[in-house]
């Protein structure tokens, strides 16, 4: 990728939030399936049996739940402080609510329990990028893939990494780890699409964006995404369909920028004047992004005449 192409990527990537880490599942654990499985049944006085609380909680972590989930496993290390799978359920919980310095904490915990280190280094990898410390996340996650291959938001949040740094390649070979272990992972799908953009290649980036949201139709950085790689092959009335009133104005401004970019200047000052139409207040970056507009065309028509 040329210098230039990255800085035209670099300036999109500030518009809009595109990646994704993906969602705090245990990965590998056998959640209760409440309407088949017969739960056990406790003896009077005792309560919820601290094994099934943990299994409860994995499977309100698989649906995302993390409020409830974060309950389960407290209720369990309430009776089992030692339990080591519901510290790390807990960490887990933590990291999908973003109380990431405690879930930072509870994942360190479990760093040297076996079987769980893996899954432990895992969490403190994404955890620590979810800090903005990639540094220290990165080395992480790659120990825990080294361990167990099969951790595909390790890879994931490996791929997002190499993207971020400008590796394509490195980027995409990673997604098709995190797809080995997952093939259903909707937000890998994003962030390859994601990373395909940054390589320009915009018809491979929107079927993968469609795929993302085939698996997980409410993936909001999916859909963004898929209004981008249509806007960047010109499917400019594709790319605006079905807008809420209130996302209009984010939409409009991204899709404007978007425009530019490919030179469609007229494109680009309607779609940046709707925004800021729209925007039920004063839109700044809008309104940036025109003035900006102004300077591109003048340098544009200044091109030929320096090249004559």
């Amino acid at each position: 990728m040329t210098g230039s192409a990255k800085r035209r990527i670099s300036a999109a990537i500030a518009i809009v939030a595109l990646f994704t880490l993906g969602g705090c599942a245990m990965g590998g654990s056998q959640f209760l399936d409440e309407e088949s499985a017969a739960p056990p049944q406790a003896e009077p006085g005792l309560g919820e049996p601290v094994g099934l609380a943990v299994a409860r909680g994995e499977a309100l972590l698989g649906s995302r739940q993390f409020e409830a989930a974060l309950a389960k496993f407290g209720s369990a290390l309430s009776r089992e402080p030692d339990n080591t799978q519901a510290m790390l359920g807990q960490a887990e919980a933590q990291l999908g609510l973003h109380q990431l310095v405690d879930a930072l904490a509870g994942f360190e915990s479990i760093m040297q329990t076996e079987p769980l280190r893996a899954k432990a280094l895992q969490g403190r990898g994404i955890t620590l990028i979810l800090m903005g410390r990639d540094d220290l996340g990165q080395p992480l996650l790659l120990q825990a893939v080294e361990q167990d291959p099969g951790l595909w938001r390790a890879w994931n949040a490996i791929g997002r990494n190499h993207a971020i740094e400008g590796d394509a390649e490195k980027a995409l070979a990673s997604y098709d780890r995190a797809l080995i272990a997952n093939n259903r992972a909707a937000p890998v799908y994003n962030n390859r699409g994601m990373t395909l953009i940054m390589a320009m290649r915009y018809s491979e980036a929107e079927s993968s964006f469609r795929n993302a949201l085939a698996l997980d139709p409410a993936l909001e950085a999916a859909k963004m995404n898929l209004r981008l790689a249509l806007a960047w092959q010109g499917h400019y009335e594709e790319a605006v369909a079905d807008l809420k009133r209130g996302d209009a104005p984010r939409i409009l401004n991204n899709i404007g920028f978007v425009a530019m970019e490919r030179g469609d200047f007229s494109t680009a000052k309607m779609f940046f004047t709707k925004a800021m139409e729209l925007s039920p207040s004063y839109y700044p970056v809008a309104a940036r992004n025109l003035e900006y507009l102004e300077e591109r065309k003048k340098l544009a028509a200044t091109i030929p005449e320096v090249m004559g």
